[in-house]
């Protein structure tokens, strides 16, 4: 099958850009000029890539490389300080670009796009991220089953090699690190914290089950279980052996903070897929990857 990516620099991207290519795929990728690929160093002349610097030019790659499916896992976060029209070009105005483009080619595709849990009304990511789904939903409905639109609905995904600048990472680093203090919110927030391997597995299981979906569906993915934040922190706490003192309630909570996120999996139960990974073995496995 010919798969187009974007996102292939960043952690999920990078896992979904080598699982596929385990399995046979050919794997095309769509990259930011300034992009780097130091998570697929080791293979990044295997994969087809470009480098679009308009419209146009992404168009005319989309039509060279003929995908059957666009996986959409690009995205800004607005961590590294991003203005939110730059939050909207990334989350929004790229997400319609490629949504035309895969519109203009003379077959059927499907577009898995990577959504978020999170209530619109969070921040501005979850927002553009929300505006995306929205017009995806409008493509697929107006183009007569030409084109395939699957939201997932993503949780909180964590593993080895996320970004340090995660919630979930620095509390890891910070703990084996053995720093003498973390401050943290109370920690009452609840999270649906899903380990990377089962995110990965979950958008194989879309891959292969497309056909069996409707032509605009949301897909929530997740654990189905939300323990709290200070359940996190202090099942990292024991599984690091860390010796850094845990200060819950050292932070106030944000502004509009999300107090419970929890997926309902039956749906793509329905298809075959469950997670394979507690808390306890998802933290496990990444300790052991990144501190080895």
């Amino acid at each position: 099958m010919n798969i187009l990516l974007t996102g292939a620099s960043g952690f999920l991207g990078s896992a979904l850009a080598r699982h596929l290519q385990s399995k046979g795929h050919q794997v095309s990728l769509l990259l930011r000029p300034n992009s780097k690929l130091d998570r697929l160093q080791d293979r990044a002349a295997s994969f087809n890539i470009a480098r679009p610097q308009s419209d146009a030019q992404l168009q005319a790659f989309v039509q060279s490389a003929r995908p059957n499916v666009l996986i959409h896992t690009a995205c800004a976060y607005g961590r590294q300080g991003e203005s939110t029209l730059q939050l909207v070009d990334a989350n929004l105005r790229l997400g319609i670009s490629l949504l035309q483009s895969l519109q203009s080619l003379d077959y059927p595709t499907v577009f898995i796009n990577t959504g978020t849990a999170l209530d619109k009304s969070v921040n501005p990511y979850a927002m553009s991220k929300h505006q995306l789904a929205q017009w995806g939903r409008l493509f697929a409905n107006q183009t007569g089953g030409r084109l395939q639109w699957v939201n997932v609905v993503l949780q909180h995904m964590y593993g080895a090699g996320d970004d340090p600048s995660k919630f979930t990472t620095h509390v890891l680093q910070t703990c084996h690190r053995n720093d003498a203090v973390l401050p943290l919110t109370a920690g009452e927030q609840r999270r649906d914290f899903i380990y990377i391997d089962d995110v990965v597995s979950a958008y194989e299981t879309l891959l292969d089950k497309a056909a069996a979906l409707p032509d605009a569906v949301d897909i929530e993915v997740g654990t189905g279980q939300a323990p709290t934040i200070r359940e996190f922190v202090e099942t990292a706490h024991r599984l690091t052996q860390s010796k850094t003192e845990l200060r819950f309630g050292a932070i106030p909570y944000r502004l509009n903070e999300a107090m419970h996120c929890q997926a309902n999996i039956d749906q793509i139960r329905t298809l075959g897929w469950q997670p394979m990974h507690s808390l306890d073995t998802g933290l496990q496995k990444t300790i052991e990857l990144e501190f080895a």
